[in-house]
């Protein structure tokens, strides 16, 4: 379009006197730098003249305001808004070159061809009653014979920007539309890309000889989709998401329900970015996507079943969350959001048209304006906040972030501290536990697996009690995420060689990495297991081969608790944590029991080989029937007539161990430090190599009667200079003085000596 022309006060006094045939003009200015201060003023038919100068004072070089009407002013009271409005007699549609593929010339001949040419104008859609080009873009109306309602005009005005293929654009009846004959000034960020103000012409028709050509609805024979939510929306811009709808059946042509646009269709259909953005992230680019599908008038239930299907693109980042189809329906439900705010503009605003700063309302407003989303994850119990690049960034750097985003892009001020909370406010009310979404999306097969899976999956023996080990255990672990600090004091261990796979299998289990913990330390303190415990659904114990009395005591204490206290990382008080996972203890031995009394907190299986091929491809089978059996009431208790086969089981792996016997004879009583080699002749092990079996029991042996093994300076067998060796010390530091050594006697008894030793240095 040329921009070669002058505005014309008069002749744009005159277009809309013609166009509203003596109805009263409502003009508004705002201005193109800085802030907008929008200013309007309503004249009656008959004070032209006033309405001229108006325009001519605001719209010049010197001042370079941009110039709007409201068509439908004859039924407006008050401020301009659509609540005031009683009733409508101008459908419109205003249509962006941006929103149209192509450069700039292919983007204004496509517009002018649906707006002009009757085989390319969408079926049931009559020529507008005048047209004019806006600086940017197109705006089209078509006149009414007789006024209709607000919410009938709006359904109108939704279907035609669907049928034109117009972009994310409003049809708010209250619309304020570009001024023809007016200059379109650009504001300071448009000026800044490169573009040049035009003038608003018309285009249709090209004289006002004849009254404007007016209609009657039927004439508008479009397929209408209803602009009103299809689920309701609260103030601040956050959907109801008790209101659900379900996916609709794609159709073999995908064309005939996606917007003609080559450059989103091939964004949903390969999930890449658009050659002109690049998002920084995945979850972004699924909502931009969504955003658009929804703006151009894609039911729901079909955007859902895009978001939903592993043969479109767009869906890979849906699918890889826990429940792709609650996941497809927020990110739905945020655009849809987005769009109805989008109509109706900052929710509280002063009286020259900006928001009002630090408004809850105005902030939430601005969060969807900049894609940002923020929820509560059950799971783990913090806040996470999405979109605009915020992704895994600290709180106190998010509202940095905002705080400039807001005042440069948005003209919106709020301070950081402000914006922080009502993001924690917003997480507050939207919640979400992914473990749990990823069980309530499961739907069982009816095919029954779990009372077997351990023989199955890992070559165990088939019997009842490992039937019920296995079973109890994954209903427990849906229980206890599903019912946190519920009572489950049991531990299932599996048995088996080294590289069986058993740790695999235990992280397949638990089906993400995130939900894992392959790392439990039970000689850790109290606060570093819960705070492991609290972030993991499966929790793997490694450790059983190397228990000895006291951490068995520690084990059976450690599984008896349901609620763990700790004051988390940089936290202010103590909180108090129920446990919401399973332990799943892995071991190499066969014996590794020693605690009488806690053996029943023990679920013994020994495994041969794991199929965990198969495992992976039946774990959400497995725990989808462990989902159902729960939901039906299945217990998590071991039945009572498997009590004595159970304590039977245990006591095969209880540890006879005669290297304790041996440290109790000689070390049970004493005080000093004995080095490893001594100890290894005194039970007449091999000194030059010893196993980690070996190494473990013994350690074990001289733990339970006290001794802290350590590195401390002391002979070696031969009686040589004191330099630093690995062994035992127990005792005060006088105590520690004196060293035990072993004697192989004449006839080859062994016997303990005692000398005199060097104090200790630290090493």
């Amino acid at each position: 379009m040329s921009s070669k022309l002058f505005a014309d006060p008069k002749k744009a006094i005159e277009y809309v006197n013609w166009l509203s045939q003596d109805a009263p003009l409502y003009l508004e200015q705002m201005s193109s730098q800085g802030n907008a201060n929008p200013k309007h003023k309503l004249y009656p038919a008959n004070e032209s003249a006033s309405a001229v100068r108006f325009v001519a004072g605001n719209n010049n070089d010197t001042y370079q305001r941009n110039m709007y009407f409201v068509p439908n002013a004859e039924f407006l009271i008050g401020k301009r808004n659509k609540d005031n409005l009683s009733a409508v007699r101008f459908l419109h549609v205003d249509l962006d070159c941006k929103d149209y593929p192509g450069d700039l010339k292919q983007q204004e001949e496509r517009i002018l061809a649906l707006l002009f040419d009757e085989p390319i104008r969408p079926k049931g859609i009559p020529q507008p009653s005048a047209i004019w080009f806006t600086g940017g873009g197109f705006q089209a109306v078509w006149k009414l014979n007789e006024p209709i309602s607000v919410e009938l005009a709006e359904e109108l005005n939704h279907a035609l920007l669907v049928a034109f293929q117009g972009g994310l654009g409003t049809h708010d009846a209250s619309r304020l539309l570009r001024l023809p004959w007016t200059m379109n000034w650009l504001n300071d960020k448009k000026r800044a890309d490169g573009r040049v103000p035009k003038l608003a012409r018309p285009l249709h028709p090209f004289n006002l000889n004849s009254p404007p050509e007016s209609f009657s609805v039927g004439d508008f024979q479009m397929r209408r989709t209803k602009s009103e939510s299809k689920f309701p929306v609260a103030a601040t811009g956050t959907p109801n998401q008790s209101l659900e709808f379900d996916p609709l059946p794609l159709p073999d042509d995908l064309n005939s329900i996606i917007p003609l646009d080559q450059k989103w269709a091939e964004v949903i259909l390969t999930g890449e970015n658009p050659p002109d953005k690049n998002y920084s992230s995945r979850s972004e680019l699924v909502f931009a996507a969504t955003l658009w599908m929804l703006g151009k008038g894609m039911e729901p239930g079909h955007v859902l079943s895009i978001l939903i299907d592993p043969e479109i693109g767009i869906s890979a980042h849906v699918l890889d969350n826990p429940n792709p189809t609650k996941y497809g329906r927020r990110q739905i439900q945020r655009a849809h959001a987005l769009l109805e705010m989008k109509q109706n503009g900052w929710p509280i605003t002063n009286d020259e048209g900006n928001p009002v700063p630090r408004i809850p309302e105005n902030i939430r407003y601005a969060f969807s304006l900049l894609g940002v989303d923020a929820q509560r994850n059950l799971f783990t119990q913090t806040n996470e906040v999405t979109g605009y690049q915020l992704d895994e960034r600290d709180l106190n750097e998010i509202g940095d972030i905002l705080w400039s985003a807001f005042s440069r892009k948005l003209k919106f001020s709020a301070s950081p501290e402000v914006i922080k909370r009502e993001l924690v406010a917003v997480a507050h009310e939207n919640t979400y536990h992914p473990v749990i979404d990823y069980l309530d999306g499961l739907e069982w097969d009816g095919v029954p697996r779990i009372d077997q899976w351990l023989a199955t999956y890992t070559s165990a023996a088939d019997n009842e009690l490992n039937r019920e080990f296995g079973s109890k255990f994954l209903v427990a672990a849906v229980r206890r995420i599903k019912q946190p600090g519920v009572k489950f004091d049991t531990m299932l261990v599996l048995e088996g060689s080294q590289g069986a796979g058993k740790s695999r299998l235990a992280a397949t289990l638990a089906k993400r990495d995130e939900w894992f913990c392959g790392s439990l330390d039970l000689k850790s303190d109290d606060k570093a297991k819960a705070e492991l415990l609290s972030r993991a659904w499966i929790v793997e114990c490694q450790e059983l081969d190397g228990l000895n009395k006291t951490t068995s005591q520690n084990l059976k204490k450690f599984l008896s608790t349901s609620i763990d206290l700790f004051r988390p990382a940089y936290g202010r008080t103590v909180l108090s944590y129920k446990r919401h996972c399973v332990i799943l203890g892995t071991t190499n031995e066969g014996t590794y029991l020693r605690d009488l009394t806690g053996n029943r907190r023990m679920w013994p299986v020994t495994v041969g080989k794991i199929d965990l091929k198969r495992v992976s491809t039946d774990v959400d089978q497995i725990w989808a029937e462990a989902v159902v059996r729960e939901r039906e009431g299945g217990s998590i208790v071991l039945s009572k007539h498997l009590w004595d086969e159970a304590r039977k089981v245990q006591g095969y792996r209880m540890v006879e161990d005669d290297f304790a016997e041996v440290m109790q004879d000689n070390f049970a009583e004493r005080t000093g430090k004995v080095s490893m080699d001594s100890i290894k002749l005194l039970l007449n092990l091999d000194a030059s190599r010893m196993s980690p079996s070996n190494a473990r029991r013994i350690k074990a042996a001289m733990g339970d009667l006290g001794w802290v093994y350590g590195t401390y300076r002391m002979r070696d067998l031969a009686g040589s200079e004191p330099r630093p060796r690995k062994g035992f010390a127990r005792g005060a530091d006088l105590e520690r003085k004196e060293e035990i050594f072993a004697v192989r006697k004449h006839g080859g008894t062994v016997v303990l000596d005692t000398k005199f030793a060097p104090p200790d240095t630290p090493f």
